[in-house]
């Protein structure tokens, strides 16, 4: 009979369209490394966990935690607990709110934290002080593999049936306003001040103060969208909305909209490269499609922070005016400007090697007891 003894890894996946495909490829890079992978949504991951008859393995996290609990639990079920934060991107603007990303103590029992580039590591080594700074990395992120043009051909027949059901051309706006009702405002406003990090009167006062002006400013845009739907000029656009956001409410602002479109069907991805261009505010997606080779607009009439990268590396829209002219122009493709360039690479790991790999043969590093097989019917775990 073969040694079924291998290295383990749990990787629990959060919001599906955000990380599986990334967390795929690098799972991939693992397997080819020999280590037994079990990649799942986070509720089966976590019953697996539980339920396993060893004590080893290493759980690959997607950021931080509202208590401490959660770590202390699994570092008595795992070996090794890894970091690879998903949501302090190459957009982010104040790295050192990575603060408020761990309750306090949780650090001590975490193994690696991964980001996305160099600023993330520097701001996290000078404001996460219970965590060795030799345990924290930036190998680049396994989502800007995706990005990369060598591996466009897997969404080639998503772009077909995109294409197929919207012929037209269309420009493709990412939501990032984050609260767009009174609700969500108020929820986020709770949380900001009863869970979570510890923050400061200070923390807490920007938090409140960001969420009520970005509420703000998508009434703003739904004006906006009002206008440019009885253009004749401006294509068909479609409204991909933020995960945090409330979708239906976004259905019912633009259901009246002839010329617009909401969708919140697989990855991000495929949409935008079936698209003309990218409009935002500064969110990530500018930043994929950057690498991606797109054309990308930033709308500044709906933000607040022009000097993020994802508005930096961009063409201004100040007015609908502006918006055609770009519309119209064959622009310029950001990446290849060496200044953008440059400024992409303080935020963001470049490397002859993928991101996938180096983070791959760092897992590897997390652990060296060999099992068997976790059995992933939970119930006979039990019996066992």
């Amino acid at each position: 009979m073969p040694n079924t003894e291998k290295l383990e890894i749990y990787i629990p996946i959060e919001i599906k369209p955000r990380e599986f495909i990334s967390q795929l490829l690098l799972s991939g890079e693992l397997a080819k490394l020999k280590m037994r992978v079990y990649l799942g949504s986070k509720k089966a991951i976590d019953n697996l966990v539980e339920s396993k008859n060893n004590k080893t393995g290493i759980y690959l996290y997607k950021g931080g935690g509202s208590t401490i609990n959660k770590f202390k639990k699994l570092s008595q079920l795992v070996s090794s607990i890894a970091v690879l934060d998903q949501e302090i991107s190459p957009a982010f603007r104040d790295y050192q709110q990575i603060k408020n990303r761990f309750v306090k103590g949780s650090l001590k029992f975490v193994s690696r934290l991964y980001y996305v580039g160099p600023e993330a590591k520097k701001s996290a080594r000078e404001v996460l002080d219970d965590i060795d700074h030799s345990k924290i990395k930036s190998f680049g992120w396994p989502r800007i593999d995706i990005w990369e043009p060598a591996l466009h051909y897997i969404w080639e027949e998503d772009i077909k049936k995109i294409k197929s059901k919207y012929p037209k051309p269309f420009l493709f706006f990412c939501s990032d306003f984050g609260c767009n009702t009174k609700d969500l405002v108020k929820e986020r406003c709770l949380w900001v001040k009863n869970r979570g990090a510890k923050k400061s009167f200070k923390d807490i006062k920007w938090h409140i103060e960001f969420y009520e002006k970005n509420y703000k400013r998508y009434i703003e845009f739904i004006d906006y969208l009002d206008k440019l739907n009885s253009d004749p000029e401006i294509p068909n656009i479609i409204i991909r909305p933020h995960p945090s956001e409330d979708h239906s409410a976004w259905e019912r602002k633009v259901c009246n909209f002839k010329n617009i479109n909401l969708t919140y069907e697989g990855d991000v991805s495929p949409w935008l490269l079936a698209s003309e261009g990218l409009l935002h505010r500064g969110c990530t997606t500018a930043i994929e499609a950057a690498i991606s080779r797109k054309k990308i607009a930033f709308l500044t009439s709906f933000s607040s922070d022009h000097e993020n990268v994802s508005a930096l590396i961009s063409t201004k829209i100040n007015d609908i005016q502006s918006l055609k002219i770009w519309i119209n122009k064959n622009n310029s493709i950001p990446i290849d400007n060496p200044v953008n360039l440059n400024l992409l690479k303080k935020h963001a790991t470049f490397s002859e090697q993928r991101a996938v790999s180096r983070i791959a043969k760092d897992i590897l590093t997390l652990t060296s007891n060999k099992v068997p097989p976790s059995h992933l019917n939970t119930k006979e775990n039990r019996k066992k």
